[in-house]
């Protein structure tokens, strides 16, 4: 089946690019029409901003080029030794003997001052953090008069000027860097026509040996380092630069120079860009009166060396060898030379090079001082930051404490009027500066004396808030997978949630850098030194100066109450715009990593296919190819590097940072200060951006688009290269069937990979088709309803009973309104709402505000929107966690078993050229016979298996209810070891019951009791009937109560008053069967009991005193409590529920809680027999969560511990806290998200199940993701790996069957590929031995690959092991599968490999017949062995069972047909050569029960053996 279909492709392909323009054409027409709405749109709204655009545009470009012009005209004027440009000069001066820092600046000062009396002379002061003397001329001044006389006072004054770089901190603006590069370009560009010249003319090449000697010394890290402490930066790369050319010029090289040209155009580009950014930011940063620091008191930690350039190190030792040992072997200068120029590794540095100097050009035109470009190249390797609060302050202030010291006002009054104080200045309270700091820039901040009426009512802690990009940043730095440290100052508020770490004050910024890098940590340490308006720094200032410079990147936030820290290695300026570099820098953390990887990649593989070229000679079945296209890999892969570097920091440079809106604390401002608020800030709606998002929907290349991106992912994949370097080796050498195998296989694994995760996507989007809300706006006087996708901050919106909140929102009016917010906050039970503000609330106690994803359980409210999408508490939730990659799976030990692999299929192909040269086969013949071994022998098949796996173990779930959208995912949970659960709504109903009913004399009876009934009866009394005629009540409890209560045929409800929050209780008043009129109550007891002072037996102080000891023991249960009364009515009472509370008599007690799913039980009772161990996370009080814990199958000594007790350890106790805890309580969404990451760092394998918003984070942080789809969140959806589809959690039993499953099938599939291509390697070591040439050829190798390798492995993946023994099914699996059992198995599967082929090798050879019948007998019989082996395997497998008889019914086909025999090699055999061919096979199928025990005999001989040697010895 398969051929056939592969035969039809041709046909198909032809089809498909017939239909495709079809598609388009019809597709075309909506996309036509959407695009001219959003044109004629978009010519309304652009015609008003085009005109102020182009004339920002062109302001912009003329400042730029005048910058740039000063920047040329300094860099050509040589000899000059000070910075200047225009009318600003900067002096370098320095003491003539070895006086103080401080005599140096009062010197320089003075001569300062001389200079200011001059009428040429603006201004003149002395910067001490440049060591340079700042003089502002006017138009007209003569600047080297002006220079001369500053020279002559210096030296009056014991000073002398020198030369730029002498001086220890070098100039922002210098302009030696841009004179260095175009000197270099020009050497470049002189070499490029020497050697184009002497092609053209033509003249004799130069020694191609010292060419390329030199080309690849200039990539030695070492002698790179040796030349730059010998000259500088700028010198090492002119003598770099003046010596390549020169090689390259006389040895005709004109390519090499190209790349090296191009390199250096982008590096004189960023010294220009970093020039005219110090120009403009001059007048900003070198001020008279800013006070300016060098640093260099700091010791700055030493620079790390970077990964490549080991590499590189590796590279150049190992091809010096190399051609040296070819020069001794061969006396052919040439090919040394070639070999030289083949091992060359300078794409590794031409990518990282092109991306620092793209990423510095982009940073200077933000106006960011690069001042140490080494430092900056090293970004990649940055994997901590560390933030100081001050770097990420905005201009807003904000309260952070409160103090009242009057006694009418109390904390939220003075909190409430504190922040109106400081949004309207002149409102009812006035904040003043305490006397100390009066008359200071920053007098509005720190502790500030509240005044009202005249008189001091308290004290006003106020600060700056968080800047909302800070908080982007944060989210930056998380996605990089860097670890984030804060360092706390106790205002960072919520955003200190978002850390890794936090710093306390008691431990210094410096010390914990230090420790951090002790750790073994590159850390990158961004803050804002505070000049405190001195003439020097303060203590704490010097100790924070310390602290940035400690990093292995300091990046200093400048502003105008700032430090200027010109010892930091990049400068941001700007203030706010300085965040927005800081989020860019961080951005372009993981851009860095990936183009250093990719650059290596390419290095590596432009070798391995030079290499190969080399000693091939290039020669191709008909043709040769020329020295240039034998090395021309080499600078294929280098132009491929320096493109992939500035394509990565172009898409990195042209990002715009985000800017969410501020964070305002909605819960802490009245109504009316919220509403005020809101009109303030309110931004319009985009009235284009309903046609942008339809045009993109009507789009006829979105689904193209998003086949492309699905391919591209799968083909991130460690393997790639190697099969692609496979590939192009096998094309290059004229095998273009063996290339389009393997590219055949690398492209079929992409595709199938990319249409399960679109298929994945597309069941998602169907389970949320229908949950499109639409909700009710509020506009003035009338309302409409709208969807709730086109909220925006400001609307009203109207609530009611049963609906969903659409948004976060401030409520401004309501009507005893109840919310459920277990979506968000874990809290079961449902939340009284209040208009009164919360200051310093948590997010479950803000009564004041509704939240998006949490449900109306009673009342109305109207409410203001303050945040939509990712604004909101649900959408941060999400965002709190950047996706982690799963630790190391299948995909990670397939690139290892590769890793171990390769050298083993290389070394076999050495050894069969070695031995096939020992033979008396010609060199360069044995070499191309040993590379086309080793190049047949590659696992192509490798990512194949484990993508079809992975896809069939999906297809498995789906029909179980369990939508996979990650495939790769499955594998974790072959690993899985540790599963946490939300509690609510997950493993329970988030649905009250009644548990216990205790009566008034404190009894204590299950629901079911027959004892419980008269108070389960008098309760339901109290519950109001059904709101609109629905069998649902608004409230919860009432449900729960009603459910459990008994028929009541014998009471006639009259009236009846709904529970109200204010209120505490629910009452109704009826007559009984007897016409004895009662009043029931039913409420808290706090509101019940006190009322119970009647004459019955549930009265006085002493039952009161026992009522609350019964609700005290009940609530320490864990369980909510309402407590039952009543009252006798007399005949003529009338309006008793309008009276308070008072003479009941105590019925009893109603205990309710949170009911258990009905599988749950059945669940974690599942998890535990396989070995997994579930861990319960919720929001609930303690005895709470362990009383669901019990009922839910934990054991009675479960470990609890809280979120609060986890966030105050570190992630050490945190690892050692969890080690055996059962259950986390009272835990926030944050905590969530540290009780997953402290697991996984303690070394398991987490999965985390979750449906609310609040387990997004938790869910993205985990190894497994599960959602839930039936009741789940959009955003818990979203975050997870696996969704569970119905309502059913016990199918997570069986998923985790299958991931244990697929680790077992994949690790026999690996056995069939590695192992069988170990064997015929070894059987092709062999027959070189014996014959002196391979016994197969490629082409016979590659059929082996596709008959007995490809096809059975995949079918053998597809197909889950069946028969596992010895507790398999019940046991982790995990990498221990694919570790020593696996190596067994591909040892054991390569010796009966070798055992077979080489049985039916030497019956071929001791009958009669060709060579050509031997070497098809000895295929037959390595294909017939394999086929047999996987067969015993999987015998019951009906479509492994196929596969391998079609494989062997392909194979007889192949070998009896003349022209296809012809083909690979073979000749058709007789009955006497398929009879060995059998006997062959015979041998394979006896061997594998004999291998253990000729092992153990083996190792006992040598045993024997070694033991005689060190007998003879002693």
């Amino acid at each position: 089946m398969v051929p056939h279909r592969l035969t039809r492709l041709p046909a198909m392909g032809l089809g498909l690019s017939l239909a495709v323009p079809v598609v388009l054409a019809r597709s075309a027409v909506p996309t036509a029409r959407a695009a001219a709405r959003v044109a004629a749109e978009a010519g309304r709204v652009g015609a008003r901003t085009t005109v102020r655009t182009t004339v920002r545009t062109a302001v912009s470009a003329a400042g730029t080029a005048t910058r740039v012009g000063r920047v040329a005209r300094s860099a050509a004027e040589t000899g000059t030794g000070y910075w200047h440009a225009g009318s600003r000069i900067q002096l370098p001066l320095r003491s003539r003997g070895a006086g103080t820092a401080r005599n140096v600046e009062a010197a320089a000062r003075r001569v300062a001052l001389g200079l200011a009396r001059r009428p040429d002379v603006i201004a003149a002061y002395w910067d001490g953090g440049l060591a340079r003397l700042v003089i502002q001329l006017t138009q007209d001044a003569a600047i080297d008069r002006v220079v001369e006389r500053a020279t002559e006072l210096a030296a009056g004054q014991r000073l002398e000027r020198v030369d730029e770089d002498v001086l220890e901190t070098a100039h922002p603006g210098r302009t030696g860097g841009v004179r260095a590069q175009s000197v270099a370009l020009a050497c470049d560009a002189v070499g490029f026509v020497t050697a184009v010249g002497a092609r053209v003319v033509p003249l004799r090449t130069g020694p191609r040996l010292a060419t390329a000697l030199v080309s690849l010394v200039r990539e030695d890290p070492d002698v790179r380092t040796l030349l730059r402490r010998r000259f500088g930066d700028a010198g090492a790369d002119l003598v770099l630069a003046a010596v390549g050319a020169a090689a390259h010029g006389v040895g005709q090289s004109p390519g090499a120079l190209v790349l090296d040209a191009v390199l250096r155009t982008g590096r004189l580009m960023e010294t220009i860009a970093g020039a005219a950014a110090f120009d403009a930011a001059h007048d900003t940063v070198c001020a008279p009166g800013r006070l300016s620091v060098a640093g260099t008191g700091t010791a700055r930690p030493a620079l790390r060396p970077l990964p490549r350039e080991k590499f590189e190190d590796q590279a150049v030792g190992s091809t010096l060898l190399g051609a040296a040992a070819a020069l001794l072997f061969t006396r052919d200068v040439a090919e040394s030379a070639e070999g030289l120029t083949a091992g060359n590794p300078k794409a590794a540095r031409y990518g990282p090079a092109a991306f620092t100097s793209a990423l510095g050009t982009a940073l200077a035109r933000e106006g960011v001082l690069v001042r140490n470009l080494e430092r900056l190249r090293r970004l990649e390797l940055v994997d901590t930051v560390v933030l100081h609060p001050d770097a990420l302050r905005g201009t807003g202030r904000t309260v952070l404490e409160v103090h009242p010291s009057a006694p009418d006002w109390d904390h939220d009054r003075l909190w409430q009027a504190a922040v109106a104080a400081l949004d309207r200045p002149g409102a009812e309270l006035e904040l003043r500066p305490l006397p100390d700091r009066s008359g200071r820039p920053d007098a509005g901040t720190g502790l500030l004396v509240a005044s009202a009426g005249g008189r001091d009512v308290g004290t006003v802690l106020v600060g700056r808030e968080i800047a909302p990009v800070a908080e982007a940043a944060l989210d930056a730095a998380r996605r990089a997978g860097l670890h984030v440290v804060v360092a706390d100052d106790g205002t960072l508020g919520d955003f200190g949630t978002l850390a890794d770490q936090l710093l306390g004050s008691e431990r210094s910024l410096s010390d914990a850098v230090r420790q951090l890098q002790r750790e073994g940590r590159v850390v990158l340490t961004i803050a804002r030194v505070p000049a405190d308006h001195g003439a020097e720094l303060t203590d704490e200032a010097r100790e924070l100066l310390a602290g940035l410079l400690r990093g292995d990147l300091a990046v200093a936030l400048t502003d105008r109450e700032s430090a200027v820290v010109w010892g930091a290695d990049l400068i941001l300026l700007n203030g706010l715009n300085g965040l927005d570099s800081a989020w860019r820098l961080l951005a372009a953390i993981p851009a860095a990593r990936t183009v250093a990887q990719h650059s290596k990649t390419l290095a590596e593989a432009s070798a391995a296919l030079s290499g190969l070229l080399v000693v091939t000679r290039g020669r191709r079945p008909h043709s040769t190819l020329p020295v240039a296209a034998r090395l021309s890999p080499v600078n294929v892969a280098t132009a491929g590097a320096l493109v992939s570097g500035w394509r990565a920091a172009l898409r990195v440079g042209t990002r715009s940072a985000p800017h969410p809106p501020p964070r305002v604390p909605w819960h802490a401002l009245a109504p009316k200060e919220a509403v005020a608020r809101l009109k303030a800030v309110r931004r319009p709606a985009r009235r284009d951006a309903a046609w942008v998002r339809r045009l993109a929907a009507h789009s006829p290349l979105r689904g193209a688009g998003r086949l492309v991106g699905a391919v591209r992912s799968e083909l991130d994949d460690p393997l790639t290269p190697v099969l692609l370097v496979g590939a192009t080796a096998s094309a290059l050498l004229g095998s273009t069937v063996d290339a389009a195998l393997v590219a055949g296989a690398l492209t079929m694994n992409a595709l199938i990979g990319a249409f399960q995760r679109l298929r994945s996507e597309r069941a998602l989007s169907a389970l949320e088709v229908t949950q499109h809300q639409r909700v009710t706006v509020v506009d003035g006087e009338r309302t409409r309803r709208v969807s709730a996708a086109d909220l925006r901050p400001g609307q009203v919106i109207e609530l009611g009973t049963g609906e969903v909140v659409p948004a976060d929102a401030r409520l401004i009016e309501l009507d005893e309104l109840e919310v459920d917010e277990s979506a968000l906050t874990g809290e079961s039970l449902p939340v009284a709402k209040q208009l009164a503000a919360t200051p310093e609330a948590t997010v479950a106690d803000r009564r004041c505000m509704v939240f998006e994803g949490t449900t109306v359980v009673a009342g109305r409210a109207r409410a203001a929107v303050v945040g939509t999408g990712e604004d909101t508490e649900a959408g941060r939730a999400a965002h709190l966690a950047a996706r982690t990659p799963p630790a190391g799976g299948v995909q990670a030990r397939l690139r290892e078993l590769t890793d171990r692999s390769l050298p083993f299929t290389l070394l076999g192909g050495a050894a069969v050229a070695g031995l096939a040269v020992l033979r008396g086969s010609p060199v360069r013949e044995a070499v191309r016979g040993g590379l086309a071994v080793a190049v047949a022998a590659v696992p192509e098949g490798l990512p194949l298996v484990a993508t079809v796996a992975q896809l069939a173990a999906a297809r498995r779930l789906s029909s179980r209810g369990v939508l996979v959208r990650t495939p790769r995912a499955l594998e974790a949970l072959g690993r899985m070891d540790t599963v946490c659960f939300d509690k609510t709504g997950t493993l329970t109903e988030n649905r009250l019951r009644v548990t216990r009913v205790a009566t008034a004399d404190g009894a204590r009876h299950p629901a079911d009791d027959p004892t419980a009934a008269a108070v389960l009866r008098m309760a339901a009394r109290a519950c109001p009937p059904a709101d609109d005629d629905r069998t649902v009540h608004a409230h919860s409890t009432d449900e729960a109560v009603l459910a459990a209560a008994p028929d009541d045929l014998g009471w006639t409800p009259a009236q009846t008053l709904p529970f109200e929050a204010s209120r505490g209780y629910a009452a109704a008043t009826g007559t009984e069967d007897d016409g004895r009129a009662l009043l029931v109550v039913k409420g808290a007891p706090e509101a019940v009991l006190p009322a119970c002072t009647g004459r019955g037996a549930g009265t006085g102080t002493g039952a009161r005193e026992d009522g609350e000891a019964t609700v005290a023991a009940l609530g320490a249960d864990g369980l909510r409590v309402l407590a039952v009364a009543l009252r006798p009515l007399s005949a003529d009472e009338e309006e008793a529920l309008d009276r308070p509370l008072d003479g009941l008599e105590l019925v009893g007690f109603v205990a309710l809680a949170d009911s258990p799913r009905p599988g749950s039980a059945a669940l974690i009772e599942g998890l535990r027999q396989t070995g997994v161990r579930p861990v319960m996370l919720t929001g609930d009080h303690p005895a709470t969560a362990r009383a669901v814990a019990l009922a839910l199958g934990w054991p009675e000594d479960l470990a609890l511990a809280t979120g609060d007790e986890l966030a105050g350890l570190d992630r050490t106790g945190r690892a050692r806290a969890l080690g055996g805890c059962d259950v986390v309580a009272r835990v926030a969404p944050e905590q969530k998200v540290l009780v997953v990451e402290a697991l996984r760092e303690s070394g398991r394998v987490v999965a985390m199940v979750g449906d609310g918003a609040n387990d997004a984070a938790a869910i993205r942080s985990a190894d497994i993701g599960i959602g839930i789809a039936a009741r789940g969140s959009a955003a818990a959806r979203n975050a997870a790996d696996l969704v569970i589809t119905d309502d059913e959690l016990t199918v997570l039993t069986d998923a985790v069957d299958e991931g244990r499953a697929l680790w077992r099938s994949v690790a026999d599939a690996i056995t069939i590929l590695i192992g069988g291509n170990a064997g015929e390697i070894g059987f092709s070591l062999l027959g070189t031995v014996l014959s002196g040439r391979a016994p197969m050829s490629t082409r016979q190798i590659l059929l082996v690959n596709l008959l007995t390798d490809m096809f059975p492995a995949m079918a053998v993946a597809v197909t889950p092991r069946n028969d596992p023994s010895n507790g398999e099914a019940t046991r982790r699996v995990g990498t221990a599968a694919l570790d020593a059992p696996l190596a067994r198995q591909i040892r054991h599967r390569g010796l009966v490999t070798a055992l077979g082929a080489a049985t039916a090798w030497f019956i071929g050879t001791a009958t009669p017949g060709t060579a050509r019948r031997t070497s098809t007998m000895a295929l037959c019989g390595v294909v017939g062995a394999q086929l047999a082996q996987t067969l015993a395997g999987r015998a019951r497998s009906p479509l492994v069972l196929a596969t391998v008889l079609g494989s062997a019914a392909a194979l007889a086909v192949i070998v009896q047909t003349p022209g296809v025999s012809r083909f690979f090699g073979c000749t058709p055999l007789g009955p006497v050569a398929w009879t060995g061919v059998a006997a062959s096979i015979v041998v394979a199928l006896a061997a594998p029960p004999l291998l253990p025990q000729a092992e153990r005999l083996v190792l006992v001989a040598l045993a024997r053996a070694v033991a005689a040697v060190r007998g003879k010895r002693s």
